[in-house]
């Protein structure tokens, strides 16, 4: 059989303060005790939670100004904590941890146990005054966990250590609140599955990433666009460089006839034209703008029937009502076409006047382009002209600059998009193979995965006569996803594994199938559950408690904390109940005393 870790004790150098604790080898309970009134709310500060903490600390958790130890430096500045732990072997570790020190670590290793290292002088420790990070990897290569491989000891322990925060997932831990890439692929491996693919595939989806970022940054670099022709931007660089080489030449030879025959063409050939055709437009839409207003102004009816009748009867000659009612009706026809005909003639000169003043500042610009060119072609200051060409020198110069600026992006840019298709190409394949082995793994009988599932639905089974499923798929982008759920009898998810506190019991199932399926492997033999039977109903959290004893009788060391109000029935009121020999810590909170600290509360 392999050899597994447990825990022996607990203590400090300050014993006074902080009472020894000591681990049963099969189940241990810390027992926290309401003994006063409390109007109905909850006892907090007693200590049953910090137990896994302090546990984690000895273990070399990570130094946080959050946690309990450093951020009330003021009381525990001068404690030294220490946890004994054995191996089947007969091997005892006890590691000691100060809390105030820079090199806090020391580490003793003997082959029997040792109750009080406070009491050893320190020739008997193996290593003193280490720092934290060389002290775990030594822990690391102590404890030879190399069925986790290449994961270190650290990463497990968030399974084997639960307090009330990390019940909230059950594979997702607290600790992992980073990437996926920071849990997923150790979760793999725990559960048995190629993790190497998990960690290749987020290297390949990182990796794209750096392309997509390195492509985006290229192309504002360049300014270009993301569907640019790199082969049209060679021909305008090599379109410019001609034309500079040009303008080089005759600044080299002082000639200045190719320059002066240049700009006269420009002259008179573009210039002069483009001039010529404005002032051209300028004098039609002038006449035209003339005679629509002129349109507008005669476009009335001048026939009235009143006035018509009126003289008709001065004159002695009938002007009969139907003859005035056709003439009415011919008017009203007139008008309405009159009216139409009016905004027509009144939309058109609108757009006449607007291009009116759109030519005016063309035609000043052509103007002022002619007047440069011809003082360009009649200066005799050569100079001047000499300036002229230097400039557009330099604005050919900066411009090919900037060309080339973007024909590297680009080029770059082509690089980068043939590393991506090889990227892509080598994700395809990863997402294949680990769709692949989560087939053969669910497919295959009596591998760790399926000793996992099963253990987990038998625990689920056992305290709620439900079943659970423990499963995992590749989703659309190849990554891991991970499921536990209650189900009914088709296998439907019900919405009891959405409750707190099902989830809670999700999780201690889930960390004790984890720990029976590697029994026979170098791997820890404990657990730590805070609060298991907070919210259970009593015949359920009997059912929890003989599952835990069957874990015990298994070889493993479930560590539990709980209210005395939680119980199902007083200790060792039944054989099925909590037995005093298993309450290894009792608190209560009737004074100093019943605290896990004997000092003020904190």
């Amino acid at each position: 059989m392999g050899e597994s870790m447990k825990l022996v004790r607990l203590y400090s150098n300050q014993p006074e303060l902080f009472k020894p604790i000591v681990f049963n080898d099969g189940l241990s309970v810390v027992l926290a005790e309401i003994r006063r009134d409390h109007n109905g709310k909850t006892v907090h500060n007693l200590g049953k939670s910090t137990v896994a903490r302090l546990i984690d600390f000895c273990l070399l958790k990570g130094k946080s100004p959050k946690f309990f130890l450093f951020k009330h430096q003021d009381l525990f500045a001068n404690f030294v904590f220490y946890l004994e732990l054995s191996l089947d072997d007969g091997t005892f570790f006890t590691i000691a941890r100060d809390v105030d020190a820079t090199r806090p670590v020391s580490i003793l290793t003997s082959k029997q146990d040792v109750p009080n290292a406070t009491e050893l002088g320190i020739e008997s420790w193996a290593h003193v005054g280490l720092g934290v990070s060389p002290a775990k990897r030594l822990l690391d290569g102590l404890f030879g966990f190399s069925v986790i491989s290449p994961y270190d000891y650290r990463d497990i322990m968030g399974y084997v250590l639960r307090e009330q925060d990390d019940y909230g997932d059950v594979f997702h831990l607290r600790k992992f609140r980073g990437k996926h890439r920071e849990w997923k692929p150790f979760l793999a491996h725990l559960l048995g599955f190629n993790a190497e693919l998990t960690v290749d595939l987020y290297d390949q989806i990182d990796e794209e990433e750096r392309i997509d970022q390195a492509i985006a940054h290229h192309q504002r670099e360049g300014g270009s666009a993301d569907n640019a022709d790199i082969g049209k931007l060679e021909g305008i660089i090599a379109i410019r460089s001609r034309e500079l080489e040009e303008l080089q030449s005759t600044l080299d030879t002082f000639d200045f006839s190719r320059a002066d025959a240049e700009a006269t063409e420009d002259l008179v050939e573009t210039i002069e034209g483009k001039i010529a055709v404005a002032n051209e437009e300028t004098y039609r839409l002038s006449q035209l703008q003339n005679k629509l207003s002129a349109s507008l102004d005669e476009d009335s009816i001048l026939f009235s029937p009143n006035q018509t009748e009126k003289l008709f009867e001065e004159a002695g000659v009938a002007f009969p009502g139907q003859l005035k009612k056709d003439f009415e009706q011919l008017v009203e026809f007139n008008r309405a076409i009159s009216t139409e005909r009016r905004e027509y003639l009144l939309a058109e000169r609108a757009e006449v006047e607007e291009r009116l003043l759109a030519l005016g500042p063309e035609l000043e610009a052509l103007q002022h382009q002619r007047a440069r060119l011809f003082d360009f072609l009649e200066g005799s200051d050569t100079i001047e002209k000499y300036k002229e060409v230097s400039n557009q020198v330099i604005e050919l110069r900066a411009d090919i600059a900037s060309l080339d600026r973007q024909r590297e992006a680009l080029n770059k840019i082509v690089h980068l998009r043939q590393e991506k298709r090889q990227v892509q190409e080598r994700k395809n394949q990863l997402q294949t193979a680990i769709e692949q082995d989560v087939q053969v793994q669910s497919e295959t009988p009596g591998n760790r995965y399926r000793y996992i599932q099963q253990y987990f639905d038998e625990i689920i089974h056992a305290v709620l006569d439900e079943h659970a499923v423990l499963s995992v798929d590749a989703n659309s982008a190849g990554t891991l996803e991970f499921s536990a759920e209650i189900v009914d009898s088709t296998g439907t998810e019900t919405s009891a594994s959405r409750g707190f506190t099902f989830r809670k019991l999700l999780c201690i199932a889930f960390d004790l199938a984890v720990l029976r399926t590697y029994i026979g492997q170098r791997f820890p033999r404990f657990s730590f559950h805070d609060g298991v039977f907070e919210s259970l109903e009593p015949r359920a959290k009997r059912r929890l408690i003989a599952v835990l004893r069957q874990y015990a009788d298994l070889g493993l060391q479930p560590v539990i904390t709980t209210l005395d109000s939680d119980l199902p029935e007083a200790i060792s009121a039944t054989a099925d109940s909590i037995q005093s020999d298993e309450v290894i810590c009792t608190l209560h909170d009737d004074g100093p005393e019943g605290r896990l600290f004997r000092t003020r509360s904190f």
